[in-house]
Order: C-alpha cells, then structure tokens, then sequence
C-alpha cells in the first residue's frame, strides 16, 4: 500500500471513531436532559402528594389519607409528564412502580400490585393497598410496636413487667417504664434494657422501622417482577440500597415513599431511569395539654400521660396548646410526664 492510501484509510476510522463519539455525546445529553424532567416530574408529585396527606392533628393523634395522597401522587406526575388524557400510557407507568409505601403513625400501607381472578374465570391485575402493617421489633422478653411518637406497645412474654400474669399487652409512654413505681421489678431485673436509655430506644426504634419498611419494600418489588412480565417488561424490579440519611423523614412524620424502576429513556436511548423518593408530610402531632383536679390544685400532663388513665384521676374537659396557658390556670408540672416543667407560682 502507498502512503497516501494508508492516509484514507486512517480518515476512514478517524471518521467512525468520530461519529461513534458523537452520538454517544448526543445520546449522553439526551439521557441526562430526559432524567432531568423525570427527577423534577416526580419530586413535584411526591411533594404534592404528601400536602393532604394527614387530614387531621389532635389529641386523637394523626389520621393519613392515603388514597387521596396516593391520587395526588398520579395525577401530579401525569400532569408533568403530559399524559393527563392518555390512560394507556398512565397504566404503562403504573407498570414502573412495583410499590408505594404510606407511613403512619403506628404503622405503614403499601399499594402494589396484585393478580385477582374474575367472574370471568380471566386472570386480572390491580394495584391494591395492604392492611396496615406495624412498626415492630422482638427480643425474648417483648414483642415491641413501636409509633412515629413515643408511645410504645409491648407484649410482655415472660411476665417481665406484670408477674401475675394478668395483663400481658401494655401501651404506654416508654419514658414511664423509667419512672413508674409498678414497673419497678422490671428496672430491677432489665437494669441494662434499651427501654431505659433514651439514646438507645431511639436507635433501636429508628432500626426497627427502618428494617420493616425496607423488608416490605424489598418484599412487594420481587412480586412485582411476575406481573411486570406479563406486560412484556423484563426488568428485574428490587429493593435499592438506600443510604440511612434518607430514611430521616420517614421515621419523624408521615411520609411517602415511592420506587420507579425499568422505566426506558425514550428516542432508541439505551438505559432504564430509577428513582427512590421518600417525602415527608412535615407535620407532627402537636403536643396538647390536659389538667387533673387534685385536691386543692391542678396537674398539668401530655395528653399521653399514663396518670391520665388511673380510675380515681379527675380530668377536665378542656385541653391546652401550650404550657403556659396550664400555669396560668394555677396548674404544676406533672413530675412523670414533664421533666423540667413549668409550674405554677406558690
């Protein structure tokens, strides 16, 4: 070969690797831009799904309207998308989440997606909320249900904190089983149990939750495979490891938590857009107050308090909103409740 003959065939492949580069670049900027608008897509439905999210606040606790978050999830994102009028392509997008969890109070829903037989003897497929599921955690003295808040319940095993055996559920505030007289038996035999620390009930709470949560979320996404497949999506749909700074929010308010997956980029792109969103609702019940007459004064307690459920306490009817307004009742700091209270002047 001549010079000049290797000199063509060296722009032949310059040329190739040049192209080939090209659309590389092109479909580089086409994938980033495109995931772009779904990120903004979906923290925009996520956001405005959790605005109605809790309907209520009280001394009843907090109520969570999860369908009604869960159908401003939707037409949020159909709305971003440009979809609002095209339920084929809402129903194929539908397909890319496996689950969408709701948390609560005392515990947290999933909305997945099921297979259901009809009249018709046909095979039929529908997302579906699950019953509530609890926040729980077990050892070999308790099976503990744990809340957003510090209300705890305890199926107490062993007969740990009532030896006669007549009560074996207890729901309480965690911070009695430090100071209440009647679990002094418990102290005494558990001296070195979480329920005693309050750095170490908040950690093992947070674990507790999180692990439900991830277990439930991994759980409804491997099912979802099945039915995934019978839409013509390949994708394997899984659990993705989340750092547990994301998980803050999910275990402080009622939250929701979203997994998309498998959904492919459009224009011949090749890779699959995924996204985990957790968005809280930013709401936490707020702390009320209730007064107990005494004999010649008034307690002021948490709504939560356990002195408020003795038979003998006498309760008024009204509550407060802050501690103020109780001492400006003439009422003290109820001392198992309000550690550093404000009390009433003598």
């Amino acid at each position: 070969m001549k010079l000049y003959h290797y000199a063509i065939l060296f722009a032949i492949i310059a040329l190739t690797l040049f192209v080939i580069a090209d659309v590389k670049t092109d479909n580089f900027g086409a994938i980033s831009d495109e995931k772009k608008i779904l990120d903004q897509s979906f923290h925009r439905a996520v956001d405005d799904a959790v605005l109605h999210l809790v309907e209520s606040d009280g001394i009843e606790g907090l109520k969570v309207n999860k369908e009604r978050s869960v159908e401003d999830f939707f037409l949020s994102l159909y709305a971003a998308m440009g979809i609002t009028n095209n339920p084929e392509k809402q129903e194929l997008i539908k397909n890319y989440i496996p689950v969408i969890t709701i948390t609560s109070e005392d515990g947290y829903y999933m909305y997945y997606s099921d297979e259901y037989k009809g009249s018709d003897n046909y095979t039929y497929y529908s997302k579906r909320w699950s019953e509530k599921l609890p926040y729980y955690y077990e050892d070999d003295d308790f099976i503990y249900g744990f809340t957003l808040t510090d209300t705890l319940t305890i199926y107490d095993k062993n007969g740990i904190l009532d030896n006669s055996r007549e009560q074996i559920i207890f729901t309480l505030d965690y911070h009695d089983l430090k100071s209440d007289e009647k679990y002094s038996n418990f102290r005494s035999k558990r001296s070195n149990s979480f329920l005693l620390n309050d750095e170490s009930y908040y950690l093992v709470r947070k674990e507790s939750i999180i692990t439900c949560i991830e277990d439930s979320l991994a759980y409804y996404c491997d099912q979802h495979n099945y039915i995934a497949q019978q839409f013509g999506i390949t994708y394997n749909f899984a659990m993705p490891v989340v750092d547990k700074s994301e998980w803050t929010q999910s275990i402080d308010t009622p939250s929701m938590i979203v997994i998309f997956q498998g959904y492919p980029f459009r224009n011949g792109v090749d890779g699959t857009y995924n996204r985990f969103v957790i968005a809280g609702s930013g709401i936490k019940k707020k702390e009320m107050y209730l007064l107990e007459q005494k004999e010649w004064y008034y307690l002021y307690h948490k709504d939560n308090c356990s002195e408020l459920k003795k038979d003998n306490s006498i309760i008024l009817s009204e509550t407060y909103d802050e501690v103020i307004d109780c001492v400006n009742e003439g009422a003290y700091a109820c001392p198992l409740c309000i550690s550093s209270g404000v009390y009433a002047p003598e």
